[in-house]
């Protein structure tokens, strides 16, 4: 018999199935079609957020890689101690260590009962999706595309309350419709007036540094791409708007993957 816990997590993943339009088909061979999808993008488009709406409304677990490693550093586990005395030199985690992580999380998944994830933060390059592939199966990747002038924007825009925590964004964006491409509009997110005063913007977030990482992503980006569209897995999506107007167009468009 189910716990009440789990009951009212299944009655509010359903909730928020049917709020925005995607719902988990059974199949008749395999009793469901386990959700194994990652998420893809450049900095500033929202991976994080759109893959964790669409992982609740389905009823998957959301797994940020970027919050994985810093669980098991602060686990301070053997492997963590390993990794906290890679990241203190500055250098980046081998690609052996994060799959380590990332495989020991998939395992306890299944142990635990979870029937699939949606993953955001990895791969980052033609390897590590080959890597992937070797120890779970993938069947979607959401490629999340935005204009490169409008992601420097939002970057820039982003702020951080150094009383509560939260994030806002006062970048205000709107562009005309150019070159066979989509208007794109963009409210701010501002804040309260009570944290207005307490705003603070990341150091690294200047328009040279933007671009360096965009520019980098870029480079390491497309085998990526061209990757998961060699074995026909990709899905590219363009975003036009903020949340509230995108998530409904990307959950309609994801819903064919859910049969």
């Amino acid at each position: 018999m189910l716990a009440r816990s789990q009951i009212l997590t299944r009655a509010l993943a359903f909730q928020n199935a049917m709020r925005y339009g995607l719902t988990r088909q059974q199949s008749t061979a395999t009793g469901s079609k386990d959700i194994n999808w990652v998420f893809l993008g450049p900095p500033g488009v929202g991976k994080g957020t759109y893959a964790s709406r669409v992982a609740k409304a389905l009823g998957v677990p959301h797994i940020a890689t970027g919050d994985l490693i810093r669980d098991e550093i602060k686990s301070e586990s053997s492997l963590g101690k390993e990794m906290k005395e890679i990241v203190s030199q500055g250098k980046l985690l081998p690609d052996d260590v994060v799959l380590k992580v990332l495989q020991h999380r998939l395992e306890n998944g299944k142990k635990a009962g979870e029937k699939g994830y949606i993953l955001d933060g990895f791969p980052r390059t033609r390897a590590q999706s080959e890597a992937l592939l070797q120890f779970t199966p993938v069947n979607l990747a959401v490629n999340l595309g935005l204009r490169e002038e409008v992601l420097v924007e939002k970057c820039m825009g982003r702020r951080v309350c150094t009383h509560c925590g939260k994030n806002y964004n006062i970048a205000n964006i709107h562009l005309a419709a150019s070159n066979d491409r989509p208007e794109i509009v963009m409210p701010p997110l501002n804040p309260p007036p009570e944290c207005a005063p307490h705003l603070e913007i990341r150091a690294d977030d200047t328009e040279l540094v933007i671009r360096r990482r965009l520019k980098i992503y870029s480079d390491e980006a497309q085998p990526v791409e061209d990757f998961f569209r060699e074995k026909g897995l990709l899905l590219d999506f363009e975003i036009t708007g903020g949340i509230p107007e995108t998530l409904p167009v990307l959950t309609n468009a994801l819903k064919p993957f859910t049969a």
